[in-house]
């Protein structure tokens, strides 16, 4: 459950529960049962033996007193979630555990480097520390009484200054757009409203859907968003197949019909995390350094699930931005093979390829700046924004409007790509083998990151030139 409107990608909801059975819970039956844990950022878990937790919430009300005996509620938002466990450490080498938690918990923490408690009955936490008892009595030898409080980890201030930067950054692009789409249509009007060939004008517009429908054959997702997508590109056959062959109303059909596509793929996009964060988070968790952490291990085997082929298909449907990106910066050399004898239907032709490659750059602006900032480094985007500047070299902009427009949407869009922290990549020549793992020590760059860039599995010896960031 999202409890801001500006933090959109905070989730107050429970952790999921390693299982609805106690028993199971706990691991019992198996030769390795679950213990309760606590581990600091970028340590490892440390177990103990809990006696109690409670967990307290709530919401925060501003109550306004009137006179005459009566007062008004109104919600402000949710309680910070306060954990307060109980525990303890027993046995003959407890002062070795007991020594190991009190260094964890000294760890600092907070909302960007959380510590994460784990415990059997309730799932895992990502927590910040408050405070911490360890207490011993003569008579208990061999144990420590150990209290905690802690806080659930929230939405920390770095990511809802970089989530308002973004969304700002975003209003400006989508402004941009939305000139560009209506100066593209007026241009095209003018252009051709006093000098076009008919004939070329629907030849011409049935041409570029087809084009549009080739780039939604690239794309993969539901059935009902891909039948979207083609609904609006029928549209504009429909029009031509009536004789409606008016310049404005076919311009307007286009130019909706390839909007319709950034709307499509990010529907997609949306629907497709939504799906795997519910299966991936039944059976694992991110670390705090972005790897994946079982949450079934040890007590239940790790086996092939809909998580795991939900994350095969998102990895197909999150190259949808990336196919339909280089499709629509393709247009820079967008040349329609039509016959062009006559003034009118040179100045059709003509019309009409500037029109598909203006909206083209719009399209782009939308895509590049949607691209998933996490997995996109230096070097890729500049490669993509070098396209971007050719496909807006190749735009007439003798219209001052479509000028203004494509300005400004460049404007735009360097500004939202700035906001992004983008790495660069390096190459480093490695003489002997190495795994993975102990070329992401080495080179201090994330293992995930150096499989993507590499296209190598975990289990590769590596050897020769390497890209990192």
């Amino acid at each position: 459950m999202s409890t801001s409107k500006t933090a959109i990608s905070f989730d107050s909801s429970l952790p999921r529960t390693y299982s609805d059975s106690w028993r199971e819970a706990y691991g019992q039956g198996t030769d390795t049962p679950r213990l309760s844990s606590y581990q600091a950022p970028g340590g490892e878990p440390v177990v103990f033996a809990y006696d109690s937790i409670g967990l307290g919430g709530g919401q925060n009300v501003d109550t306004v007193e009137y006179p005459y005996g009566y007062w008004s509620n109104t919600r402000l938002g949710e309680k910070t979630h306060t954990l307060r466990i109980k525990a303890h450490v027993i046995g003959e080498d407890y002062i070795k555990q007991r020594s190991l938690l009190v260094e964890a918990f000294q760890v600092p923490t907070d909302d960007d480097n959380p510590g994460f408690l784990d415990l059997p009955l309730w799932g895992r936490f990502k927590v910040v520390v408050v405070s911490w008892d360890v207490d011993e009595e003569k008579q208990k030898n061999g144990k420590s009484d150990i209290s905690l409080e802690l806080k659930r980890a929230g939405y920390s201030d770095t990511k809802r200054f970089d989530e308002v930067s973004k969304n700002l950054a975003s209003a400006n692009v989508d402004g941009a757009v939305s000139k560009l789409k209506s100066a593209s249509v007026s241009a095209f009007e003018t252009a051709v409203e006093k000098s076009k060939d008919v004939t070329t004008l629907a030849s011409g517009f049935g041409k570029i859907s087809d084009r549009l429908a080739a780039v939604v054959g690239r794309v993969q997702g539901a059935t009902s968003a891909m039948n979207g997508m083609m609904s609006k590109i029928n549209g504009i056959t429909n029009l031509i197949a009536q004789t409606v062959l008016a310049p404005r109303t076919l311009a307007q059909a286009f130019v909706s019909a390839a909007f319709e596509i950034v709307t499509g793929i990010k529907e997609i996009k949306n629907a497709a995390s939504e799906t795997a964060s519910y299966f991936i988070r039944d059976d694992y968790e991110d670390d705090e350094d972005g790897t994946k952490i079982s949450a079934n291990s040890p007590a239940t085997s790790s086996t092939l699930s809909p998580s795991q082929q939900e994350t095969v298909m998102q990895k197909f449907i999150s190259r949808n931005e990336k196919n339909v990106l280089m499709n629509f910066l393709s247009a820079a050399t967008y040349t329609m093979n039509e016959e062009r004898i006559t003034e009118q239907q040179y100045n059709t032709v003509a019309a009409l390829e500037n029109l598909f490659k203006t909206v083209a750059f719009g399209v782009c602006v939308q895509l590049l700046t949607n691209l998933d900032s996490d997995k996109e480094t230096y070097e890729s985007q500049s490669g993509l924004w070098s396209l971007l500047a050719k496909l807006e070299d190749s735009i007439d902009k003798e219209d001052s409007a479509v000028f203004a427009a494509v300005e400004e949407c460049r404007i735009a869009c360097a500004e939202m790509l700035l906001s992004f922290s983008y790495d660069v990549e390096l190459k480093r020549t490695i003489r002997g083998k190495m795994t993975l793992l102990e070329l992401a020590m080495y080179l201090g760059c994330d293992a995930d990151k150096i499989q993507r860039l590499n296209e190598v599995s975990d289990s590769f010896q590596i050897i020769g030139d390497v890209i990192y960031v």
